[in-house]
């Protein structure tokens, strides 16, 4: 269960992170590319996705096509877990231009060919979500588990969200596997955050 101290300590650990990459001139979007010179679209970053075999957790970092991208955004991640031989997504986040996280969402099963799993068993997964990994993207690691826990309450209400709407539509085809796999659904919930305000609320609380 998260506490006041716990959010504490991640919005302190994401804000330290920000600005030690603000302070090499870099943003957290360079950051996730992972050492790569060139951003290609579709290209995943960093190679071969970053991943802690251990916990099963890894994520990926990647843009659409320009006329499939909101406008200001730059590109997203994709948060897994890997369980055996197959795997479950468990929340995007997408950052603007500026390496800010501005938007949560869910994706249908189709896109990233994983296995969906319900939405207890994300939520538990994405609660007990801890990489360790060593290197140049150890930093972001850290900074995508913090966002996870300062944003619990919006991801978990996507993910509730995420299940509602497939059943929803699968009551309406009468056929849930054609749901997922239906490519007019692809984002099937989102939400956009500010992470400014949300660090101003929870590190105000120790200054107050």
């Amino acid at each position: 269960m998260l506490t006041q101290s716990n959010l504490w300590l991640a919005a302190q650990e994401l804000a330290n992170i920000q600005m030690r990459y603000a302070d090499t001139g870099r943003t957290l979007n360079e950051a996730a590319l992972g050492g790569a010179r060139d951003f290609m679209e579709w290209q995943h970053y960093p190679n071969n996705d970053l991943a802690d075999e251990q916990s099963g957790y890894e994520f990926y970092y990647h843009a659409h096509s320009a006329d499939e991208m909101p406008r200001e955004e730059h590109g997203h991640f994709h948060v897994i877990k890997r369980e055996s031989n197959t795997f479950h997504h468990l929340i995007a986040i997408a950052l603007n231009q500026r390496g800010l996280p501005v938007r949560l969402f869910t994706t249908n099963q189709w896109v990233t060919g994983e296995e969906m799993a319900e939405s207890k068993l994300a939520i538990k997964s994405l609660e007990e979500f801890r990489m360790v990994v060593k290197g140049r993207m150890a930093p972001v690691a850290k900074w995508v588990g913090a966002l996870i826990q300062l944003f619990a309450v919006e991801i978990d209400e996507l993910i509730l969200g995420r299940d509602q709407k497939i059943a929803q539509l699968a009551a309406n085809r009468g056929d849930r596997e054609l749901v997922l796999n239906s490519r007019k659904h692809h984002v099937l919930t989102e939400c956009k955050i500010d992470l400014m305000e949300r660090l101003s609320e929870h590190l105000s609380v120790v200054n107050s």
